[in-house]
């Protein structure tokens, strides 16, 4: 019997880790935000609304059921007597490279805002393209992430802003992941091989 289930275990191991997971285009991605700069090619900065922001390359997790969970950190640059803000994105791409589901939060001077969990349901429109439906979560993340940063009565420019930039990043990423459109592309970078993980999100955090 014990040789039985482990036969068993052996067989879903092999068929979980068959399945490929979507390729992460890290150089598309950079290239998008206006190329990969600073310490070792990690980070890129740029303008928005005229204040400055800086993302650093993704973290890139392989998860058991062949998706993949990528975790971004994004800093609103305040100048040289300010303290920056930093933020985090992380969004969970299925084996097809569709994502599942996002969150974001943004940490202001010790004051932490961390958006719900927005999951793909499918309730929109299961016909819908899935840029459409990537799109959907994403504004949804910082239709929510927004509006508890205007409850804490946040008026500085480039933090009242810092919500688009978290949906820009989460944009320019979904379209850095696998090919939801359908276009045949030649991978650019292929990022560094981890050990699978069981993914556990912890549906509490707020």
């Amino acid at each position: 019997m014990n040789t039985f289930f482990a036969l068993i275990h052996v067989t879903i191991f092999m068929m979980v880790n068959a399945v490929a997971a979507p390729m992460v285009h890290v150089d598309r991605f950079g290239i998008s935000l206006g190329g990969w700069d600073g310490k070792k090619q990690k980070y890129a900065e740029f303008e928005r609304s005229g204040s400055k922001y800086r993302t650093w390359k993704p973290e890139v997790t392989p998860i058991l059921n062949g998706g993949l969970f990528i975790s971004l950190r994004i800093d609103h640059l305040r100048g040289m007597l300010a303290s920056d803000d930093h933020a985090s994105l992380e969004v969970t791409f299925r084996a097809d490279g569709s994502v599942e589901s996002a969150r974001s939060s943004i940490a202001l001077q010790g004051r932490r805002i961390t958006s719900d969990l927005i999951t793909d349901t499918g309730k929109f429109s299961a016909k819908a393209a899935g840029l459409d439906r990537a799109a959907k979560v994403g504004l949804d993340m910082v239709t929510n992430l927004s509006s508890k940063i205007f409850r804490e009565n946040v008026k500085e420019p480039g933090r009242v802003t810092f919500p688009a930039v978290l949906n820009h990043n989460y944009n320019l990423l979904c379209l850095a992941v696998g090919d939801l459109h359908k276009q045949q592309v030649s991978p650019i970078e292929v990022v560094e091989k981890a050990e699978p993980v069981k993914l556990e999100i912890d549906k509490q955090k707020k």
